[in-house]
């Protein structure tokens, strides 16, 4: 009862923290296709893809691996060694990003050769370097926060820093700028003001380790960090090459235009991976204290714990954007109307995928790094041979559907996997009384929304309600009682 209370504390705190992060990227992506268009979102949707998977490269594995370490001092109360990890886990990031940097500069008319971003340049190759090593920095400081279980700061951090600080560059440039700026002019200053908070978080960081450090303590050897984050890397490498090689291989095979569209439906479908963004860093710590305990009765505990609580939103989202997708679409503005298919493929992929709950996360924390780098492996394989055969035909949607298979084929193998190492008794219960709920509902709304009898912002209200309803009355009785109480203390 008291880890229960604890993680829905802890879950409740950073769900909303994350939502509001969510809703951040959301604008600023929608921000962008105004002010940008389809292709200029195109260009803004590739250098992040290729950003967020170089960041893999940079951070080393190290950002999943200093959980594991911070946890385990923690548990001791050995500062110190919390203190080295973290400040040598900066160092080694640092080196890594210098060469990734510089490999780049020396590559650049390769790179500019065979991923066309139409104009740009060197500036591209800079941004993405800056962007790459920002993300990577961030990720390890949010981790290490993660593992001392400051769950509210690691959440501001990790989900609404970077946003939040590229919709005032945007918007700073766009009130203030004699010209009309370009998206590579916001870019820059988005990079500036990131770079000044990161340095920022990683004083305050720095200081709050540093308090309770003994000088005389003995020190671990930093090669354990690097030993371990090694499978880990190759894992992290292979899933951000898996989930990045859709927007890559349509720069490559396709167009801009392409990539601005799967862009666009990307941006809604990745809101269901937010109950694993939200409750995943709070879930960790605790599956690692039960790994180190040989409790696997608390590990099928935790995994289906995230499996009810994460279905408890992806159905009611997913109900919702049955019913009202081709609408929001719309928000994008002008040439972003075959985003909708790529959004409902895309939805229902990584719905199933966080439904299957935390597997991979699991499989990384509970020293079988070795076996996830395989089935990541497997999946990136599979996500290239699709993509290379659906995308110069069918572009968006061919990569949306290769996507799909692939992330579909990569967490049954996950929870296979975790199932043979703990004997993991999967309650899928949930799931299924959920869509039978929710069918009906959706049955209606669409109902109405063919034969145009209200404003479809009114029906989405009132789906709203209706959704919160039948969420409320599928909690537990401990559920419902920490849910009221919760509210209470907000109001």
């Amino acid at each position: 009862m008291r880890i229960n209370n604890e993680l829905l504390k802890g879950s409740a705190v950073v769900s909303v923290i994350t939502f509001f992060g969510h809703i951040l990227s959301t604008v600023l992506k929608l921000l962008i296709s105004r002010n940008y268009g389809v292709i200029g979102f195109g260009r803004y949707a590739l250098i992040m893809a290729l950003s967020r998977f170089l960041s893999t490269v940079v951070q080393m594995g190290f950002n999943q691996s200093i959980v594991h370490f911070v946890s385990k001092f923690k548990a001791k109360e050995d500062w110190s060694n919390i203190n080295h990890f973290f400040i040598s886990g900066i160092i080694q990031i640092v080196k890594v990003a210098s060469v990734v940097i510089i490999s780049l500069l020396l590559f650049q008319d390769i790179l500019l050769g065979v991923v066309n971003l139409e104009n740009g340049g060197l500036y591209t190759v800079l941004f993405v370097s800056a962007i790459s090593s920002i993300i990577a920095i961030n990720n390890f400081i949010s981790g290490s926060l993660r593992g001392l279980k400051f769950f509210k700061e690691q959440a501001i951090l990790f989900t609404s820093t970077f946003p939040l600080l590229m919709i005032i560059s945007l918007l700073g440039l766009k009130w203030f700028s004699v010209e009309p700026p370009t998206i590579y002019h916001f870019l820059f200053i988005g990079i500036l003001l990131n770079v000044i908070i990161l340095s920022i978080a990683f004083v305050l960081t720095r200081r709050l380790i540093s308090k309770r450090v003994d000088p005389s303590a003995p020190k671990s050897d930093i090669k354990g960090l690097t030993t371990y984050s090694m499978p880990i890397w190759l894992s992290s490498v292979l899933q951000n090459a898996f989930t990045s090689s859709d927007r890559i291989m349509l720069g490559i095979f396709s167009s801009i235009t392409q990539v601005g569209i799967y862009g666009a439906g990307l941006t809604f479908s990745i809101l269901f991976a937010f109950p694993l963004k939200a409750m995943g860093p709070v879930f960790q710590p605790y599956i690692i204290e039960y790994y180190s305990n040989n409790d696997y009765a608390g590990i099928n505990k935790m995994y289906n714990m995230m499996v009810r609580w994460s279905s408890l939103f992806v159905i009611p989202a997913f109900s919702g954007l049955l019913c009202f997708g081709d609408h929001l679409i719309q928000i994008f503005g002008v040439g972003f109307d075959r985003a909708y298919e790529v959004m409902i493929i895309l939805s229902i992929a990584q719905m199933i995928s966080t439904i299957s709950g935390i597997a991979g996360t699991m499989l990384n924390l509970t020293e079988k790094q070795g076996s996830h780098t395989k089935i990541m492996a497997m999946g990136f394989i599979i996500t290239i041979i699709l993509n290379l055969l659906l995308i110069p035909k069918y572009g968006a949607i061919g990569a949306a559907v290769g996507t799909g298979i692939s992330l579909l084929i990569t967490n049954v193998s996950r929870v296979l996997r975790l199932t043979k190492y703990y004997s993991l008794k999967t309650d899928y219960s949930i799931v299924f009384w959920l869509i039978v709920k929710f069918t009906p509902l959706v049955l209606i709304c669409y109902g109405i929304i063919q034969q145009d009898l209200v404003h479809w912002l009114v029906l989405l209200g009132a789906y709203l309600i209706a959704s919160a309803v039948i969420v409320y009355y599928s909690l537990s009785k401990n559920e419902k009682i920490y849910l009221k109480a919760y509210i209470g203390k907000v109001i």
